[in-house]
């Protein structure tokens, strides 16, 4: 009777766990194999795929446009970080503050670019820094400014995806944020108070290291999104203007999709999966998983 009742409870818990495993199969680790094993080959999508050896990663690691691809997307990283973290910690401390009204209408709004795609936000956002007819421009002249030439200066076309990645990630990385500030004792805060300390230093000296946890998840979230922008570069500049805001992922795209090096593109993608996993591992170990040093 124990023998079935355990044989019931196992088969409940695969019965469970069977499609996450399999879907978990299909669209990550077979893709995954099969990728690793392409960059083996001169695959170009349709008859060829002859076994190359190291070919492809001998030619990686001469290819100029790589290096260039890998460090602008790497700086954009860097860049952008700070704010995809920052912001969202601000808002979520002023959005559980007990003198703002409205809280979950507010939170709700905040969080209204989450939902939508990162092709849509692109859009949106192409439209706002537009030359002609964009939003900013027209605030500029407004203001007595000249119109700025956002999508034919490298630097400002950088800066527009910057801006549009960090505004549509406030919402996800507030709501992390408001859940671990929940979880804050306010006990913490009154002591604080009676001691004589005001909100800037309660906030420095208890909500910042409380949050260490949050802030690393959040940290590393951002980190691998920043790092394989796409949909969101496709919608606002598609690489351009030339190739300045081409990052690593769109390379990728470049050489498997439009011009039929799948091979090679697989080799890109599996040298590109080793640095960031590095990279995540190296957060890891700085900030010891997130947990107190």
């Amino acid at each position: 009777m124990k023998r079935k009742a355990t044989l019931k409870h196992t088969g409940a818990f695969w019965a469970f766990v069977a499609p996450c495993i399999i879907l978990f199969g299909v669209f990550f680790l077979l893709p995954l194999v099969l990728s690793i094993a392409f960059s083996f080959t001169n695959y170009d999508g349709w008859k060829t795929m002859d076994f190359v050896a190291l070919d492809n990663y001998i030619e990686l690691f001469t290819d100029s446009r790589f290096y260039v691809s890998l460090g602008r997307t790497l700086l954009y990283t860097i860049c952008a970080l700070p704010f995809r973290v920052i912001i969202p910690l601000l808002v979520a401390v002023l959005l559980c503050s007990n003198r703002v009204v409205a809280k979950s209408l507010t939170r709700t709004m905040v969080y209204i670019p989450v939902l939508m795609s990162a092709l849509v936000v692109g859009i949106t956002i192409n439209w706002m820094f537009s030359q002609e007819y964009g939003l900013v421009n027209f605030i500029i002249q407004c203001l007595g400014g000249q119109p700025l030439e956002w999508s034919l200066n490298p630097g400002l076309a950088t800066f527009v995806i910057a801006f549009a990645s960090v505004w549509s990630s406030i919402g996800f990385n507030m709501i992390i944020y408001i859940g671990g500030i929940a979880g804050i004792s306010q006990d913490l805060y009154e002591a604080a108070r009676i001691d004589g300390a005001n909100a800037l230093q309660s906030f420095l000296r208890i909500t910042v290291p409380m949050l260490s946890p949050t802030t690393f998840m959040v940290v590393l979230l951002s980190t691998v999104n920043l790092l394989k922008e796409y949909a969101l570069v496709q919608g606002i500049t598609q690489g351009g203007p030339g190739l300045s805001t081409t990052f690593i992922i769109q390379y990728i795209f470049d050489k498997g999709f439009n011009q039929m090096q799948y091979g090679y593109a697989s080799a890109i993608s599996t040298i590109v999966m080793i640095v960031f996993a590095l990279i995540a591992y190296a957060q890891f170990r700085i900030s010891n998983g997130g947990g107190e040093t």
